[in-house]
């Protein structure tokens, strides 16, 4: 079985798991991911098992394996990662960012006010998470600290459902696109205080995010301790 093969059954799937295509809760079986996907039940397996390890597949031996709920515990948790993360590399940045980091930081930046005109649905709320995402995984590697950025791009999974069900639709994308804008600009008159302030505000709308999210769609989040290994 090619590698490419086995990656590409494990981007698609783990893309529908993102988008809500298949949504939290959904049966799944390496069957069913075959057929899907016009697979061999081989990499249909190995695409489970690696999403198991980032928690968005809950398998049961001898039973229906799902997609998994989200975890507001585990969501905040992957959230905590981040923002620790994210301001502790200012300095770093701050150190060594240059012209062409900030003009592809603004190259995101329009993307994503491009796309912020229609994410009414979830395919279109993806790929504006992943400019948002690209835009701030700059800061990570002008810093210096590759396997920081790696670490927020390989474990955010639920965090970053919350975040697509935040932007479907939403009048959030303005207030999200206002703050790269305001960001590139404190980078720009080297006010790094500013920076850190506003990076702050920026990813501290989380908290009230996640509330009203949950509480707007309750059967895509899990209820109490679901799963001891998350």
């Amino acid at each position: 079985m090619s590698i490419s093969l086995n990656s590409q059954t494990y981007d698609n799937l783990k893309r529908d798991i993102m988008t809500l295509e298949l949504p939290p809760g959904e049966p799944v079986s390496a069957a069913k991911i075959a057929d899907r996907y016009q697979v061999s039940r081989t990499p249909a397996r190995e695409a489970l098992v690696k999403l198991e390890t980032e928690g968005l597949v809950e398998i049961y031996p001898q039973s229906a394996s799902v997609i998994s709920k989200i975890d507001s515990q585990r969501a905040k948790q992957e959230w905590f990662i981040r923002r620790t993360l994210e301001l502790g590399v200012v300095d770093s940045l701050f150190e060594n960012v240059k012209k062409a980091d900030i003009q592809k930081m603004r190259s995101y930046a329009r993307m994503m006010e491009d796309l912020a005109v229609d994410t009414r649905d979830s395919e279109m709320a993806y790929e504006y998470l992943m400019c948002d995402n690209a835009f701030h995984a700059v800061t990570y590697y002008v810093a210096g600290q590759n396997l920081a950025g790696q670490i927020v791009q390989n474990t955010m999974a639920h965090y970053n459902r919350v975040r697509i069900l935040a932007d479907i639709g939403s009048s959030l994308k303005k207030r999200t696109t206002t703050a790269h804008q305001k960001l590139i600009k404190c980078i720009e008159k080297k006010d790094k205080e500013g920076y850190r302030t506003l990076l702050m505000q920026h990813l501290g709308y989380f908290e009230e995010d996640i509330k009203n999210i949950e509480a707007a769609n309750p059967s895509m989040f899990a209820r109490g301790k679901k799963d001891k290994k998350n």
